[in-house]
C-alpha cells in the first residue's frame, strides 16, 4: 500500500511519489482467517453463530408506571400555570416611593436646565428634552425663563416651579442622586 497525500487527489493523472513507506504485518499472535478479532487484546471469535449470552428481558420496573403518570400529571399542571400566567399578563410595577419620586422629577428638572444653558430660554414641550410627556410627567411653560414641571408616580404628586432654588426644593445633589437611597 504506497501513501498518496490529499494534494495528489486532485490532479489523478500525476504520478504518486513514492515515500519508502511500507506497512509490515503485525508480529501479534496468528489469527486463523474465519475469525474476527474483537477489543484491544485481540481476542477472537471463531464461530459466526455464537451470540453473547444475555439474562431474559423483563418487563418495565415497577416504579416506572406510576413515575410516568406522575410526570405527565406535573407537565399538565405546570402548563396550565403558566398559561393562565400568560394571559394576565404581566404584573404592574411597584409604586416608586416618595423619594423615588422626588428623584424622578430632580432628573427631569435637571433635562430641562441643561436644554436652558444650550438654547437660553425653556422648551415648549417635554418632548424637546426627551422626557415622556404622556406617562408621569407634566409640563407647563410660564415664560422664556419660568416653567412649572411635576411628576406623578403611584398617586403621589410633586410639583416643581422653576422660580424656587433647586437646592431648597430638592436638597443637595449629592442626597438626590444617591441611587437606591431609601430616604
Amino acid at each position: 500500500m504506497k501513501h498518496q497525500s490529499q494534494y495528489d487527489l486532485i490532479d489523478p493523472e500525476a504520478p504518486a511519489p513514492t515515500l519508502g513507506l511500507e506497512f509490515e504485518e503485525d508480529d501479534g499472535p496468528e489469527v486463523p482467517d474465519d475469525a474476527y478479532v474483537i477489543g484491544e487484546h485481540g481476542s477472537t471469535v471463531r464461530e459466526l453463530g455464537v451470540q453473547a449470552a444475555t439474562g431474559a428481558r423483563k418487563g418495565p420496573s415497577r416504579w416506572a408506571k406510576p413515575a410516568a403518570f406522575l410526570l405527565v400529571a406535573l407537565f399538565v399542571v405546570l402548563t396550565v400555570w403558566n398559561l393562565g400566567r400568560f394571559v394576565q399578563g404581566p404584573p404592574p410595577p411597584p409604586k416608586p416611593s416618595p423619594f423615588q419620586t422626588k428623584q424622578a422629577l430632580y432628573l427631569g428638572v435637571m433635562k430641562i436646565d441643561a436644554y436652558r444653558r444650550v438654547h437660553g430660554v425653556v422648551p415648549d414641550s417635554l418632548a424637546e428634552v426627551g422626557l415622556p410627556e404622556a406617562e408621569a410627567y407634566a409640563y407647563k411653560r410660564v415664560d422664556p425663563a419660568h416653567y412649572v414641571l411635576s411628576f406623578r408616580g403611584g398617586g403621589s404628586k410633586l410639583e416643581y416651579d422653576s422660580s424656587e432654588p433647586k437646592e431648597r426644593f430638592f436638597g443637595s445633589p449629592k442626597d438626590m442622586l444617591t441611587m437606591g437611597d431609601s430616604k
